[in-house]
């Protein structure tokens, strides 16, 4: 309670007599505490939004791209990824030879089928590149680089600003729970994606304190006459915009908040130290991709087939070719492969990573890789499975799914399976694109209001109270979400330390600012 409250007190007596000059609390001071509070937080929902609006842009309108990659790609490189269905698709193993005839400098890495009859089948390089193939034809479409066009400008600015160059190194909280070093590289633009991703959760709390309705003795009304969840779309002025304004955020914030939570689960700074610490207090029961054991002649695959063994008359992509002298069996045909996958009931359009050849053990001998084969992202999180098949018979060697994350890494990748508009399939798809175009109109409407209210010579602000009181709650809330999100604290006591001792002694800027 500042000095300006004890002022205004009434020194009365009890009628018992006792506590004569006990001070109390009138009406009108309740009433100018609660005027204080709620400036105090309108300015902050102002600061938040000044900071955030740039990124809510950015964050919506490429996240709607994002969010419908496949459209999007399907229509500008539809020579590449459509094909017209014709029947059944034809022998996978010809067509990474066509691809290694058609790209003989780049190694073929990866196989992902189609998802269904009518797109191509995609083999991946070792420069990152994608090859599509038409699986009726085999006939090789093209390659793309998954970076290039909308949705690869898209996926890097929301993700790091389109820069993942410029690092700085700063300390990490992780090491507290892991064996890093205190000093790590962090990407700049992701950085900076992190800090004003919490001022849009400071800037949604707090729009949300400014529009809980407050009742009046009128039933079901507030104290301007507002209804409770009402629209004024007859009232002119800002009290319909702020209605428009308000009730959009409303709708979205939900939602938005679950996905801004999500999307720290990308940042180069919050999301490795969180995930130090999720794998400390509930442990991830990861497997290392296991390798295959190399068989003797006459042994049977997994499909009942003899083991082969390299004559020259199977072909083994370079990528995990094993022996050019015939004295290790070829591994199995990756229409074998597909076969498996089909038989284990993996998800259509997944993946097969290629065995890699290249490690060897403590005494130098060779390790054999297995095939990966996994369920493609996006996809969701109970869908998340990772098979580890033998090179050379076929057999299963060990499977990842999403129940062997620890309980809060599984929780942190339902949400990021929502964040991607697939948890719920096109439930979720739908509420993050009303999120999305919400998100837009609340810094439209936000701007109007800001443009209708501001004064000539004056950067539009709330004006400032002479005595800015938060309250033990809402210092509390600052505290958390400072320990939570420390990049946010730093800057958070910047603003206020600015706000406090520069723009309150600078006469320009305090009658800009709006500051008494």
């Amino acid at each position: 309670m500042g000095s300006d409250d004890l002022e205004r007190m009434t020194a009365v007596t009890s009628s018992d007599g006792s506590n004569p000059d006990r001070p109390v609390v009138t009406s009108a001071d309740v009433a100018d505490r609660a005027s204080r509070r709620w400036r105090t937080l309108w300015r902050i929902h102002f600061y938040s939004g000044m900071i955030a609006m740039p990124f809510i842009l950015l964050m919506a309108l490429t996240g709607l791209v994002i969010l419908y990659t496949q459209p999007i790609q399907d229509l500008t490189q539809g020579d590449l990824r459509t094909v017209s269905d014709t029947g059944d698709w034809g022998s996978f193993d010809a067509m990474e030879q066509a691809v290694e005839k058609a790209y003989p400098d780049h190694g073929v890495v990866s196989l992902t089928l189609p998802a269904d009859g009518e797109h191509s089948a995609s083999f991946g390089l070792d420069n990152d590149h994608a090859v599509f193939v038409n699986p009726y034809t085999g006939g090789v479409l093209g390659d793309a680089d998954p970076g290039d066009g909308i949705v690869g400008l898209s996926n890097r600015l929301h993700g790091m600003l389109n820069n993942d160059t410029v690092t700085v190194s700063l300390p990490s909280v992780g090491f507290v729970w892991d064996d890093g070093p205190v000093m790590r590289e962090y990407v700049v633009g992701d950085l900076v994606l992190e800090l004003l991703g919490v001022w849009v959760v400071v800037l949604a709390a707090s729009g949300l304190y400014l529009w809980w309705p407050r009742k009046s003795r009128h039933a079901g009304t507030t104290k301007n006459g507002r209804t409770l969840f009402g629209l004024r779309l007859g009232k002119k002025g800002r009290g319909r915009w702020r209605d428009l304004h308000a009730m959009g955020g409303v709708l979205m914030s939900i939602v938005l908040l679950v996905t801004l939570a999500s999307g720290m689960a990308w940042s180069t700074y919050w999301g490795p130290n969180f995930s130090a610490l999720a794998e400390e207090l509930t442990p991830n029961d990861f497997i290392d991709p296991p390798a295959s054991s190399v068989g003797t002649r006459g042994d049977l695959d997994r499909l009942g087939n003899k083991i082969p063994w390299n004559t020259g008359a199977i072909p083994i992509p370079a990528s995990y070719a094993t022996d050019a002298n015939g004295e290790l069996p070829a591994p199995i045909s990756l229409d074998s492969v597909v076969a498996i996958g089909t038989e284990e009931g993996m998800k259509p359009g997944y993946a097969i990573y290629f065995p890699d050849n290249s490690t060897v053990d403590d005494a130098g001998n060779p390790i054999y890789g297995s095939f990966t084969l996994s369920n493609s992202w996006p996809r969701k999180t109970g869908e998340a499975r990772d098979l580890f098949i033998d090179q050379f018979d076929g057999n299963t060697l060990d499977e990842m799914t999403g129940w062997g994350y620890g309980t809060i890494s599984y929780a942190v990748d339902a949400t990021v399976s929502w964040h991607m508009g697939t948890q719920w399939g096109v439930v979720t798809r739908v509420l993050m694109t009303m999120m999305c175009l919400l998100a837009i109109w609340a810094v439209i409407s936000g701007f109007v209001m800001f443009w209708k209210r501001r004064r000539p010579g004056s950067a539009g602000l709330p004006r400032r109270p002479r005595e800015v009181k938060f309250g033990w709650g809402l210092w509390v809330i600052i505290g958390g979400l400072a320990i939570v999100y420390p990049l946010w604290g730093v800057t958070a006591a910047i603003i206020l330390l600015v706000d406090r001792f520069v723009i309150r002694t600078v006469p320009r800027l305090r009658a800009a600012f709006g500051q008494r």
